[in-house]
């Protein structure tokens, strides 16, 4: 920004009671894109601190299946009680680099026309946008290219898991005047200093801004922030380096908070290890529901820890509206743990899955997340623990490998993988599947989920 900007920023706020504060959850360009509780909980923290401090804050939510606009374009889409479902999809061109991809490829949220109105309208002081996978980036230009194009003058922030992981490549191409790197708190106020806008004397709250656009049928909340487990795959530690326990009974508060104001009745965890302290934690936060006898419903699509999970919290996950437990098996291999991050032996797997069903938990209750195309892994391993999975009557959903910077593995698969990922984020792609190998195919990936539907899932999926 040069002084010109600056000076028409102080200019503007002179004649404006309050500093008004955009929050930007961009659309997601991929190749397949299912609204399993994708909300933009980091921003309307990040709104509410500014809220807070005494900002005027709107938040515009490219992902709102709701958007009259869009469905004036795309029609209505499904979505199921639990506030999960499609969003507006938008088939277009593939990017060259991912031409090999046999599916076709979309852009999925409002229309383009809608943002730009949205921008215009707001009459910003600042605007904030949001980023989620690395290779969801296109999104992210488009609209900071739409701010660029209808509010020249307003300087953007860009923050979020894309800004972190890939912030050089962000700080070429996405287009925003900053790009914070890591925590927002920690990063947005030297950039409020500069631009001469309030800076929050407040602590960071652990409460979200209640505003209808981010949540609409169900709410994203977090207990603990990080991770204590340093798997080599997984890119917990670089957002977040140090695990931070949360409250159980503040957190308990902040739904009753959400749920009295919004008419919530659906939450999911966006936790990393929800059930790490347990007695400080989703104990409290358990016994608190419970004793408050609303009938609320809590999901886990981030996956639940097998070696935390005790006979106790399994009771009071059933009597809270605890559903669809998902947890991180990954696989049934010793040497797997070993190699990329010890956090359970395989015999405790069979073990939760009793304590849950004699806690009254169905078959249906039960998924486990499956790696696959870690480097050197064999089909052969993948398949066995589907197997694993099929003979506990357990659901299980293949995760395929994606490469992802600034993590413990990430210099071996940029050396192992045939595509550009050191240069591209597109290729992070979990659908080009990076790591195929002649001993690790495309087609051997396609098998094996094909079994673990039929095996696993059939007709309740």
């Amino acid at each position: 920004m040069n002084s010109l900007d600056l000076f028409y920023g102080v200019f503007y706020r002179c004649f404006t009671v309050k500093p008004m504060a955009l929050l930007v959850f961009p659309p997601v360009y991929d190749f397949a894109f299912y609204d399993m509780f994708v909300k933009p909980c980091g921003l309307l923290r990040i709104g509410q601190w500014l809220s807070d401090t005494g900002y005027e804050v709107e938040l515009l939510n490219c992902l709102d299946y709701t958007d009259s606009a869009g469905v004036e374009i795309y029609g209505e889409v499904q979505r199921k009680p639990n506030g999960t479902g499609k969003v507006f999809r938008q088939i277009i061109e593939k990017p060259p680099v991912l031409k090999s991809v046999k599916r076709k490829y979309a852009r999925y949220g409002i229309p383009r026309k809608t943002i730009e109105k949205r921008i215009s309208h707001a009459h910003s002081d600042i605007i904030l946008v949001g980023s989620g996978m690395t290779y969801w980036y296109p999104g992210v230009r488009e609209v900071i290219t739409a701010v660029k194009k209808v509010q020249p003058k307003t300087p953007v922030v860009l923050g979020g898991v894309y800004a972190t992981l890939c912030t050089d490549h962000a700080e070429e191409q996405a287009g925003a005047d900053f790009v914070v790197n890591g925590d927002g708190c920690a990063g947005l106020p030297a950039i409020l200093q500069k631009l001469q806008l309030p800076v929050p004397k407040i602590s960071y709250p652990g409460t979200q801004l209640l505003l209808k656009e981010g949540f609409l049928d169900a709410a994203a909340i977090r207990l603990h922030e990080g991770c204590p487990h340093r798997c080599s795959y997984c890119a917990s530690e670089a957002l977040c380096p140090k695990f931070r326990p949360g409250d159980g009974g503040e957190l308990a508060d902040e739904v009753f908070r959400i749920h009295n104001t919004l008419g919530i009745v659906n939450f999911a965890f966006y936790d990393d290890a929800l059930l790490f302290k347990a007695e400080t934690g989703i104990i409290p936060f358990l016994e608190k529901i419970i004793e408050s006898g609303l009938k609320l419903n809590f999901f886990f699509p981030n996956g639940l820890h097998i070696s935390f999970l005790t006979e106790e919290i399994a009771r009071l996950m059933k009597k809270a509206g605890c559903k669809d437990l998902r947890f991180g098996f990954e696989s049934i291999n010793s040497e797997f743990q070993n190699e990329f991050g010890f956090k359970y032996s395989a015999d405790m797997f069979p073990h939760a899955i009793d304590a849950l069903r004699t806690a009254g938990f169905q078959d249906n209750d039960l998924a486990a997340y499956i790696m696959a195309g870690l480097p050197g892994q064999m089909p052969e391993e993948v398949e066995e623990t589907i197997r694993t999975c099929a003979d506990l009557k357990v659901r299980a959903f293949i995760n395929e490998y994606s490469p992802i910077p600034k993590t413990a593995l990430w210099e071996k698969s940029v050396s192992l993988s045939r595509f550009p990922i050191a240069e591209e984020p597109l290729c992070h792609n979990n659908s080009l599947f990076a790591l195929q190998s002649d001993s690790f195919t495309v087609e051997d990936l396609r098998r094996l989920k094909r079994l673990a539907l039929e095996l696993t899932r059939g007709q309740n999926d």
